[in-house]
């Protein structure tokens, strides 16, 4: 038998059948009362004939395999705490939600395990952690109202629009023939181009760091702790976003570069 529970199982050796097993700690996990009732059932069953040999087997495998996950669990959940700490640290906004996922237990052949006839179903329970964008915390907060998020919004897609497109290596010839349409990579760039002009107009009518805190939040998504800590700072860069955002909506207003920014979109 396998050393941790196979010694859960020796210690217990001598003992009455339906006698709990007596270390109720296996490879530093303690054991659930099922659990070592289940064991104590392999126990049993091991001084029997070959097919109930075979029994305690599976019950002894399906414990170690509960252990190691649970074991497994424990180390995502400790590198979970690591990461979402690490992510607050840098100012970030993150959402975490618990729910139950369930999973049908399988046999080594690939066939569903069943205990007293019932087929075995997994349930776990595990964390969800997602990223707050600022602009939606921001929002959320109560910090920025509908009017501002919309153009926060709109900000947001000429942003994504204005990104560089596709390096031409990738519409290069591929294998077995193919090639990308040389039309999408220009549609792409006069996409780029139509929202780089807009944002550029943004800009021109901004200070150098109100630009930089829209880029930040409205474009990439950036906490406004994410851009300095201090209680100050953070209330001046809001601020600077708000304004910012105020102006997004000016140009956007204006026929030319709202022609410009449907263009993008």
């Amino acid at each position: 038998m396998r050393s941790g529970v196979g010694k859960a199982l020796r210690g217990s050796r001598g003992r009455a059948a339906s006698a709990p097993i007596a270390e109720a700690v296996v490879s530093g996990r303690r054991l659930s009362r099922t659990q070592r009732e289940r064991l104590a059932e392999a126990q049993a069953l091991a001084s029997g004939g070959l097919s109930e040999r075979r029994r305690a087997s599976v019950i002894i495998r399906d414990v170690e395999r509960e252990l190691a996950a649970a074991r497994t669990s424990e180390a995502v959940e400790a590198g979970i705490e690591d990461t979402l700490a690490r992510a607050r640290k840098r100012g970030e906004v993150i959402e975490v939600e618990t729910v139950e996922v369930g999973a049908w237990r399988m046999n080594e052949d690939g066939s569903m395990t069943r205990r007293n006839g019932q087929i075995v179903l997994d349930v776990q329970t595990v964390r969800r952690a997602s990223r707050i964008d600022g602009l939606a915390s921001l929002y959320k907060a109560g910090s920025i109202n509908d009017r501002t998020k919309r153009s926060g919004d709109a900000f947001r897609v000429l942003w994504g629009r204005a990104q560089p497109p596709m390096a031409v290596s990738d519409y290069a010839p591929k294998a077995g023939g193919g090639r990308c349409d040389p039309g999408q990579m220009l549609v792409q760039v006069a996409l780029s181009g139509s929202a780089g002009a807009v944002i550029s107009e943004i800009g021109q009518r901004l200070d150098d760091r109100s630009f930089q805190v829209l880029n930040a939040v409205a474009g990439r998504g950036q906490t406004i702790r994410s851009l300095g800590d201090g209680g100050d700072l953070k209330v001046a860069n809001r601020e600077r976003l708000v304004a910012a955002l105020g102006v997004v909506e000016q140009v956007l207003s204006e026929p030319k570069w709202r022609g410009l920014a449907t263009q993008a979109r």
